[in-house]
């Protein structure tokens, strides 16, 4: 190999490890633009996917809630009915008390269960109340469809966000405007149970205002659907997001290892050159 050859082959090594140390910084600041973007995205997903577990695990806990609330106010309310069923039953109560005991002692017995079955009707309504004041606290958010390019995911995204919005509403009007139509026919009760007759009017209305407390389980329910959907969704995501930025790290990583080596290998070379240009000279 010739000198002046071996000076050619010397600068043709040092310029594509200087073009290839150049490339592989620029792949580096790509690398972390991408980084940056999946980032961001992988942010905004995981946002939602919490969002729409926290709605999701509040919803349910209302939910269980609310049907056990139902199971004791039914179990209540067998009771108190049975026990006044019995108080107004005369052949009833010589079969299930002395006879020996007086009649003021039953009449108290009356006064007693017959007013705890009115105050019922009361309880029911405070728990509607407070069941509301939970609801408000259940922050059924919007899903931004701007940020999604498929069509599909648009469409799904639209009726996971109506429906919350629709049963919101009817949560909403169910305990306001439909709630006070409810509480009027309860405080409208302006008697004691004297007898069984009314007794059976009082039993209609409270186990009407029972079935209507129960009602707003489905509009929770329908929520809790709706947001079990967007939860898998924003879960997968943000998952498949965070891969991609993963493995745009790693390969930064390979760009800067590259770029190092790149750079090395082009100043050995330049050395080579330079100690190559020095031996010419002081040939000369």
């Amino acid at each position: 190999m010739t000198l002046n050859f071996r000076i050619l082959v010397l600068i043709v090594l040092v310029g594509i490890f200087t073009v290839s140390s150049f490339i592989f910084d620029q792949m580096v600041i790509y690398s972390e633009d991408k980084i940056r973007e999946k980032n961001f995205l992988y942010k905004r997903s995981f946002g939602n996917y919490l969002s729409s577990k926290t709605v999701m695990l509040n919803t349910r806990d209302l939910m269980t809630r609310i049907q056990v609330k139902k199971n004791f106010f039914e179990d209540r309310q067998t009771f108190l009915q049975d026990t006044v069923s019995v108080l107004f039953n005369e052949k009833l109560m010589k079969l299930t008390f002395d006879e020996n005991v007086s009649s003021d002692y039953f009449k108290n017995l009356k006064t007693i269960f017959t007013s705890r079955y009115q105050t019922l009707g009361y309880d029911i309504l405070k728990e509607c109340n407070l069941a509301y004041t939970f609801f408000k606290g259940v922050q059924v958010r919007n899903f931004d469809i701007s940020i999604h390019n498929d069509e599909k995911i648009i469409k799904a995204i639209k009726g996971v966000n109506k429906i919350n919005l629709n049963n919101s509403l009817k949560a909403h009007d169910h305990f306001t405007k439909k709630l006070d139509l409810e509480r009027k026919k309860i405080l409208s009760i302006d008697h004691d149970i004297s007898n069984m007759d009314e007794f059976y009017i009082i039993r209609e209305k409270y186990t009407k205002l029972l079935d209507y407390y129960f009602l707003h389980y489905g509009h929770l329910n329908k929520i809790n659907e709706a947001h079990a959907v967007t939860f898998d969704f924003y879960f997968k995501e943000a998952r498949n997001f965070l891969d991609e930025k993963n493995s745009f790290e790693r390969k930064r990583n390979y760009f800067i290892l590259f770029g190092v080596l790149s750079q090395i290998l082009s100043l050995f070379f330049l050395i080579f050159l330079f100690k190559t240009l020095m031996s010419l000279a002081s040939k000369k």
